[in-house]
């Protein structure tokens, strides 16, 4: 080397051009797993177009496309995947959680299955079965798959929380408490399973608890908006309205259009007596989301209490319910029917309910189940009753066949109805809580009714028939029912009270002055109902009212009765506000009051019977819905149509200066002409004779009779 002169660098090595799509693959990675899903996305599709067949950019694309929501690109990524590597149980695995998720739950099953025959040591493989039979309704063996899951990696907190929400759904609380409660000391951060543990302490009505679980998830902070809304709805169930409103406007502070939180605030709302801002809210959070379910069911619900709603606005909102959800349903779900076309036979009944309880609305419904002729009728009672009571009890001994079906999917009980042959299919609950119209828009029996329990129609065309009478459903207005109307004796009718409890001395005769009264729920009493009663206390200064609802015990609810009263210049000595109580102190209650005072533009039903069978004549407004007319039906059928207002002022005149002696005299005979005229042995065989009408024109009419859109004709 010559003095002076640097060595000669060495030649670099050739560039590899092979190497590029690993460390693309690699960056890929590290912007996936920093939750950078669409720079992972570009970054995985670069290296498949250097590397079209690369198993781990398909796989892994997949999932992201998955985590983005686009589920049918990461269907066809992982499949991709599973071509050039078809022995990877992971990515099976993988497969069946975005089928799961894309809703294509059979394909998910196989999946799942695959990816177990391919590594039955796979935890995930075996999760995520479990989690697909979950969807499925098949809970027993989505329990057995995930308890061998927890075998293979016990702590795993997804699993015990999804292992908790299988047991919820079978029934089974104590044990779902046991696996929120793994999920959470392995994750005390783990805000799901605390509101998945909130969820089942209010299902086990241990309120208090499951308010603290809601809590510990907001605090967590992760989901506040889902256990905000969550928290809000608890807080309107344990009637602590003044909360729920307080947490659904903070809500809609952080999340203005949260359709959700705007369909509790008007339930809030409803509960107040403020329906047409109630029906306001819930058409804002329809406006934003039309077939929101929730908001539809609710809607329905509050324009029963609204001033101006009518029998086609009434109908119509029934039958947005029908085309956003029921007609889907009975698309994709209606079957052919084989049930056996004598029309002589014994029938096979199904009542469907939720309040197979102690409950108001059973008590209408009871008398008819139990005073069925068993040889002509067969009934079985399909319960949806989460915590059974004595009345639950009581409705099992009478039924012929009972199923619990309070944690059942709608397909297994639509499958159920369908295998036990049931020809006239009886909905106990209209669009009112606890119902199951998602089971009767599938068309599980070949004559379908609604009835009693919240019987303003449904909307839904595979609902056959309506049961009523002509004043609560005119003739002039049936046109814009999706069910035909079938007249009973009355739309509605009670079981007696207990004998004993019936006082015949007028409260007037030992007080000195008219005590009027309404045992009804507080939502139904509106300003203008207000604003009548208190004219009709201002005419009769020495009078009384008394209000009774378990609304009351929530001090929101009770100050705000005061203040409207207040406002009409009614002092509060001259109120006495009652609120939850045995059933029995309930009846007692009604020996305090001369005169029943009707709500409107929502009457009472259960309640006005109530007040009848204790010889408390009522006075009710006839209305422009069915609502808004059953106290007025129910008031013909007892044979007191004096008593029925068909103005405000006429209301107003019947209950400001009674006849005392027509007091007297009512209080002393009326239940006993109740009972001949509306007992429920001569109203039961009225409605034996309906179904045996309907199962008569049934089995006439061809099997093809029906079109597939299931719309009558």
């Amino acid at each position: 080397m010559q003095p002076g002169r640097n060595k000669a660098p060495s030649a670099s090595p050739p560039y590899d051009k092979s190497y590029e799509p690993v460390l693309l693959l690699m960056r890929a990675r590290v912007m996936h797993q920093a939750g950078q899903y669409d720079e992972a996305k570009s970054a995985y599709k670069k290296v498949l177009k250097k590397s079209p067949n690369n198993f781990q950019a398909l796989h892994f694309l997949g999932l992201a496309e998955f985590q983005t929501g686009h589920f049918d690109a990461g269907i066809r990524s992982l499949k991709r995947a599973l071509i050039e590597d078809p022995k990877s149980a992971q990515a099976q695995s993988d497969l069946g959680s975005v089928l799961n998720a894309a809703q294509r739950y059979d394909e998910a099953l196989v999946a799942c299955d695959k990816a177990i025959a391919l590594d039955p040591a796979l935890a995930f493989a075996h999760a995520n079965r479990g989690n697909v039979l979950i969807t499925l309704g098949r809970y027993d063996e989505a329990v057995a798959s995930l308890d061998r899951a927890l075998e293979l990696v016990p702590d795993h907190t997804d699993t015990w929380n999804d292992r908790g929400n299988a047991l919820h759904k079978l029934g089974r609380y104590d044990e779902a408490l046991n696996s929120y409660a793994q999920a959470i000391r392995i994750d005390p951060l783990h805000d799901v399973a605390f509101m998945n543990q909130a969820t089942t302490l209010k299902e086990m009505k241990q309120f208090d608890l499951a308010l603290a679980s809601y809590d510990r998830a907001l605090s967590i902070g992760k989901r506040p908006i889902d256990a905000g809304i969550a928290r809000a709805d608890l807080l309107l169930q344990m009637k602590n309205v003044e909360g729920a409103l307080a947490t659904c406007t903070a809500l809609l502070k952080i999340e203005p259009d949260f359709v959700p939180a705007l369909t509790l605030l008007g339930n809030c709302m409803a509960s107040l007596g403020d329906a047409d801002t109630a029906t306001a809210l819930h058409g804002r959070a329809l406006a934003l989301k039309p077939d929101y379910e929730p908001a539809i069911s609710s809607r329905i619900f509050s324009m029963d209490f609204c001033s101006d709603a009518d029998f086609q606005s009434q109908q119509a909102a029934r039958a947005d319910w029908w085309k956003h959800v029921g007609a889907r349903l009975y698309k994709s779900h209606a079957a052919p029917l084989a049930n056996d076309r004598d029309p002589e036979r014994r029938l096979v009944v199904g009542y469907v309910s939720a309040d197979f309880r102690q409950h108001s609305a059973a008590f209408s419904f009871r008398p008819v189940i139990e005073n069925h002729d068993r040889t002509q009728v067969e009934v079985i009672c399909y319960s949806g009753v989460v915590l059974p009571d004595a009345a639950t009890k009581s409705f099992e001994a009478i039924a012929d066949r009972w199923r619990d079906s309070s944690q059942w999917t709608d397909a297994r009980l639509a499958d159920t109805i369908r295998a036990d042959k049931v020809d006239i299919l009886i909905d106990l609950s209209g669009h009112s809580a606890g119902n199951r119209l998602r089971v009767f828009a599938r068309k599980p029996a070949p004559v379908q009714v609604t009835a009693w329990g919240h019987a303003t129609g449904t909307g839904l065309p595979v609902i056959d028939y309506l049961l009523a009478d002509p004043v609560a459903v005119p003739n002039e207005v049936r046109q814009f029912y999706a069910e035909a109307i079938y007249d009973l004796p009355s739309i509605v009718i009670i079981e007696p009270p207990p004998a004993g409890l019936h006082a015949t001395e007028l409260p007037f005769d030992r007080n000195g002055y008219l005590t009027y009264g309404s045992l009804n729920r507080i939502s139904k009493i509106s300003d203008a109902a207000i604003a009548a009663w208190a004219r009709i206390m201002t005419g009769n200064p020495t009078s009384r009212l008394i209000l009774k609802d378990h609304q009351i015990d929530d001090p929101a609810v009770r100050q705000t009765l005061l203040d409207k009263f207040a406002a009409q210049g009614i002092a509060a000595e001259r109120l006495t506000l009652l609120g939850s109580t045995s059933r029995q102190e309930h009846l007692e209650t009604l020996q305090q009051i001369d005169l029943g005072l009707d709500p409107f533009p929502q009457a009472g039903g259960v309640s006005t019977w109530e007040a009848l069978h204790m010889g408390v004549p009522v006075v009710s407004r006839l209305g422009n819905t069915v609502a808004s007319r059953v106290g007025s039906a129910i008031l013909s059928a007892a044979g007191l149509p004096d008593f029925i207002a068909t103005s405000e002022e006429r209301y107003i005149a019947i209950a400001l200066d009674p006849d005392r002696e027509r007091l007297r005299a009512i209080r002393r005979g009326l239940p006993a002409f109740i009972a001949e005229r509306c007992g429920p042995a001569a109203y039961t065989r009225a409605v034996e004779d309906a179904y045996r009408t309907m199962w008569r024109r049934w089995c006439a009419t061809p099997a093809d009779a029906k079109p597939a859109d299931g719309k009558r004709r």
